[in-house]
């Protein structure tokens, strides 16, 4: 096609052409969710001053409308991508290897327990707001510790 048929093509597109046009890439923007603000919210996750070597950090909508967010945690860092903004509940999780057990069939199996203290877990009351953007949250977690014998 020569040079000058592509602009007659071009720019002789009728105007009503070109509104349906737009019209119909901003409804297609609207309706794939283009132009909603994300956050990304990233930190620390410390026990009682350490690093929680890995587990899991979640982020629950307050309002219960929209998706949960979560990530791993990984030598004391996390990093949620995505995340609408909003008021969250925070759960968190960290397994911890306590050792070995044998059933009553003398079968040997791991032993875990949950480094974090209840109110972090299933039924957290734990809040925080993410703003769009980047979002720095630092945790320090305090508690007994399953892995030192009492």
């Amino acid at each position: 096609m020569s040079d000058s048929r592509w602009m007659e093509l071009t720019l002789g597109t009728p105007l009503p052409h070109m509104t349906s046009f737009i019209v119909w890439i901003a409804f297609v923007a609207a309706a794939t969710g283009c132009g909603k603000t994300t956050a990304t919210v990233s930190g620390s996750v410390t026990f009682n001053g350490e690093p929680v070597k890995s587990g899991g950090i979640n982020l629950f909508p307050l309002d219960g409308k929209g998706a949960p967010s979560g990530a791993l945690i990984e030598n004391g860092r996390y990093k949620v991508v995505e995340v609408m903004p909003g008021e969250k509940t925070v759960q968190l999780t960290a397994p911890v290897l306590l050792g070995n057990q044998k059933d009553d069939n003398g079968e040997e199996s791991k032993l875990y327990a949950e480094l974090m203290p209840p109110e972090w877990g299933r039924a957290s009351q734990q809040k925080m707001t993410v703003t769009g953007g980047a979002v720095t949250k630092d945790f320090s977690i305090e508690g007994p510790d399953p892995r030192k014998k009492k």
